[in-house]
């Protein structure tokens, strides 16, 4: 499994390993705006692929604010249940702390819904909590949660770009 910039090649198997959650026609757009945003220092998506597809996907933003320049956001990021516990997330985010160190950033943040396995998920890959904002996320169905937001130093630990 190695870790990389996404290509359009990936569509299909991102959108049948339901790692977007979307559409196909959704899927390729994301795909497709992705490929083309990744000419600069500002926007990345990286996904863990084998012969067998894609099985974990991140995206990398910069943020854009010049006294926020130093910092870089996890979006999107999402393992099928079968690689989860093999060691794939702490090598994609190492793979993410890799492009963000040579974007210059020093911290990489992420947010997700508090009391979820993704929290704990991300606490276990070495992130910490700075903020949390009750009930500001709402889901389908009505169910609230808290927004937790977390960072960790942009380090690359792995690489595999």
């Amino acid at each position: 499994m190695i870790i990389r910039r996404v290509r359009t090649a990936d569509i299909a198997s991102l959108h049948a390993n339901r790692l977007c959650g979307l559409t196909i026609d959704e899927t390729t757009e994301l795909v497709r705006s992705a490929v083309e945003q990744e000419t600069g220092e500002e926007f990345c998506f990286l996904v863990a692929a084998d012969e067998q597809g894609v099985a974990g996907m991140t995206t990398v933003r910069r943020l854009e604010h010049r006294m926020r320049r130093h910092r870089a956001e996890l979006g999107g990021f999402v393992i099928v249940p079968a690689a989860r516990g093999t060691g794939l997330a702490r090598r994609i985010v190492g793979a993410a702390g890799d492009v963000v160190a040579r974007w210059g950033c020093s911290v990489l943040e992420v947010s997700c819904r508090g009391g979820t396995e993704a929290e704990r998920a991300y606490r276990g890959l070495g992130f910490e909590e700075w903020g949390r904002l009750p009930d500001g996320l709402r889901d389908r169905g009505g169910l609230v949660y808290d927004e937790v937001r977390l960072w960790t130093a942009a380090v690359g630990q792995q690489g595999g770009e």
